[in-house]
């Protein structure tokens, strides 16, 4: 697949779970997260992205589009609570 966004990321995004969260800061001091792919900023202020995919850590940040295109070749598995 030739596609900007992908950079290596399936050493540490191929298989793994997500789930739909808003999103939190990963931690204090902490205002904002970019998708893993595009870069799409996401925070708590309006205009950035709200809501994505994340991984249960909640360190890690995917946007809608980018779950979408990438979902297949990626294979990940989607709960919808951490640990379910």
């Amino acid at each position: 697949m030739d596609d900007w966004r992908l950079q290596g990321q399936e050493e540490y995004l191929k298989g793994i779970t997500l789930r739909r969260a808003t999103y939190r800061p990963y931690r204090e001091g902490w205002d904002h997260d970019h998708c893993e792919f595009c870069g799409c900023k996401f925070s708590t202020r309006p205009g950035d992205q709200n809501e994505g995919y994340t991984t249960l850590d909640e360190y890690r940040w995917i946007c809608q589009t980018c779950y979408e295109d990438f979902k297949a070749v990626f294979a990940w598995t989607i709960v919808s609570e951490p640990g379910t």
